[in-house]
């Protein structure tokens, strides 16, 4: 009996202490994790701070089809670090009237680039443009520049088309402008479908996660550099494709119908989607600018984890996209549009 008697108290004790360890643990890791978090909201190593602001700007989204989501109009507010202001059509631009006194309206359509993460309304690329053009007019005084920034962040090839029917046409712009960027393939819901999981929607939140997050994926890049195998992404890219192809091409033919240039630039040089971008540009005959502005990235981005660009990064985006409308024939510095037999349409030319 004393023999038994022992082992139950043996195992009582063990179990005690294993109860006293986990406990012990999981306080270490909370007051860890909570250490982290006041580190990463005190300090923002890499720029981190990007994951639960992204998270605190869609919460502001208005979910709705067939679009999918859109920007809240008239919304006011800090996101980014930076002020943001919605117009009233749900646009991060002034108000615009949709009669164009004489202006020469550029309609810049794409996703987070042109919205301006991270940097404020004036820094944004859209408005850099519309200074850069109105600094270089000729002719006529009276006469200026006025870009529409239609960006919104994580907008595919698709939501720009709706957005070209629902609002874009509405402003009368004499040229459209689409900045293509790699996610732009992906579905047109799939950044609120990855909120759906709860764990990945509280993570996003969270400075301590974000950084455990950045930390671990440099390290899983590290170690698989020399072993990646895009063959995958290629197949899923080749799927894809005939929504953006269908998208470029509607987009395109209601901008011609209209009598609007439309230019379509992408960061892309090389691989496949530029390889898809090309074919696409000429076969329906609008010019494909690259914008390279990746020779000095950290230079013109705003962090380690933001690539964005910030406002130098605008600001040297800006004078490229001048130069290329330039060559493309599609401005008119008197105040009158251009033919457009006149166009140098030079989109089977690789740049």
């Amino acid at each position: 009996m004393k023999r038994a008697g022992g082992r139950q108290n043996f195992t009582k004790i063990s179990i005690r202490h294993i109860r006293k360890f986990i406990l012990y643990i999981s306080v270490q890791f909370a007051v860890v994790c909570i250490l982290m978090e006041i580190y990463g909201r005190l300090f923002d190593p890499f720029g981190i701070s990007y994951y639960p602001e992204m998270s605190a700007y869609l919460d502001t989204m208005i979910i709705e089809e067939p679009i999918g989501y859109r920007n809240r109009p008239n919304l006011n507010g800090n996101y980014f670090g930076v002020p943001v202001t919605i117009n009233s059509l749900g646009m991060r631009d002034r108000e615009v009237s949709r009669n164009d006194d004489g202006e020469f309206r550029i309609l810049f359509m794409g996703d987070s680039l042109p919205f301006g993460v991270g940097v404020r309304y004036e820094d944004s690329l859209p408005y850099k443009l519309e200074e850069v053009l109105n600094s270089r007019r000729r002719g006529n005084p009276y006469f200026h520049y006025r870009t529409l920034n239609m960006g919104v962040i994580s907008y595919n090839t698709e939501q720009e088309l709706i957005q070209l029917k629902q609002i874009g046409l509405l402003l009368k712009p004499r040229l459209a402008i689409l900045v293509y960027s790699d996610n732009d393939i992906e579905p047109k819901m799939f950044i609120f479908n990855k909120r759906r999981k709860w764990y990945l929607n509280l993570g996003q939140r969270s400075y301590a996660v974000s950084l455990i997050y950045t930390l671990a994926e440099n390290i899983s890049k590290r170690n698989s550099v020399l072993n990646s195998d895009d063959r995958a992404m290629n197949q899923y890219y080749a799927e894809r494709w005939s929504v953006v192809d269908n998208s470029l091409h509607e987009i395109n033919t209601l901008l011609r119908s209209k009598g609007v240039h439309f230019v379509l630039f992408t960061t892309e040089k090389r691989g496949i989607i530029f390889d898809l971008l090309r074919n696409a540009a000429n076969r329906e005959g609008f010019p494909l600018v690259t914008l390279d502005y990746r020779q000095d990235l950290m230079k013109f981005r705003n962090s380690y984890i933001d690539a964005h660009p910030n406002k130098a990064g605008n600001e040297f985006l800006a004078e490229l996209i001048a130069e290329a409308l330039e060559r493309e024939g599609v401005l008119d510095h008197s105040g009158e549009v251009k033919d457009k037999n006149e166009s140098a349409v030079i989109g089977n030319r690789d740049r």
